[in-house]
């Protein structure tokens, strides 16, 4: 079954000009920015507006998006069906997917197999109509290939909703460095580009000029180290840091 509507977009702004009110230094408890909002400073460094996940972030130390969840790809969509020019549609979702009212507002639906595979959508708005399986979803853009009953789709938070510190072994993308620690469930900024401080990784030897990014044998979560193969790439070393104390890192996540 799908819907159509006019989409109503959220009052946040996508790239803010002039310093955040509230401050770079200041979360708050109430959003005052669209996820992942833009923000570039005088220097040239750049930030996201983002949402903490269960657990404090910290100064310093690399964050990342929450890990995809099982039950929220791939989903054959037994029953419903989408049309060319559609904004609002309804998804059927696994039970169990860990999705509430509201959580995938700036995130992402992908059509990833059958009719209209290829093709993603921004997501304004979501809500269940039946318990936690059918789901109303407000697009930011029409649907462009009209979907079948055995298409399968998967839904994404927004990279900025969520965010852990980015654990020894990665489990989501790099997302940038809090400047400020930022308290569980809190709204802040993360900075992505320009010259920022980060903590050395136990046991690790920076080399000015070199990558870094996620160390191959971790110690402390979300410090940076020599840039690993199979590890995220934050950027290059500005100046040298001894393992646990703090570098100058040009981050290099846009």
């Amino acid at each position: 079954m799908s819907l159509t509507s006019q989409t109503t977009f959220p009052s946040f702004t996508p790239n803010i000009g002039g310093e955040p009110l509230e401050g770079l230094q200041t979360p708050t408890v109430d959003q005052k920015h669209r996820l992942g909002a833009r923000y570039e400073d005088g220097f040239g460094r750049v930030y996201r507006y983002c949402h903490a996940g269960a657990t404090q972030l910290e100064p310093a130390l690399m964050t990342c998006c929450e890990a995809p969840h099982a039950n929220q790809i791939e989903i054959v969509q037994t029953g419903y069906t989408t049309s060319i020019g559609d904004t609002r549609i309804t998804m059927l979702l696994t039970t169990g997917s860990g999705v509430v009212d509201g959580d995938l507002v700036d995130g992402w639906l992908i059509v990833n197999k059958v009719t209209g595979l290829g093709h993603a959508y921004g997501i304004a708005s979501n809500t269940y109509i039946t318990s936690d399986t059918v789901m109303s979803l407000e697009l930011y853009d029409p649907i462009r290939v009209a979907t079948t009953a055995t298409s399968e789709m998967s839904v994404r938070k927004s990279l900025w909703k969520d965010l852990i510190v980015n654990a020894a072994t990665p489990t989501g993308l790099a997302t940038g460095v809090p400047n400020t620690a930022i308290p569980a469930a809190y709204y802040g900024w993360v900075q992505t580009k320009g010259p920022c401080a980060m903590t050395v990784d136990t046991g690790e030897t920076l080399t000015i000029g070199c990558m870094c990014g996620g160390p191959a044998t971790c110690a402390v979560a979300g410090a940076v180290g020599v840039c690993a193969v199979t590890e995220p790439y934050y950027g290059q070393v500005i100046t040298i840091g001894a393992a646990d104390e703090t570098a100058l890192i040009n981050l290099d996540l846009e």
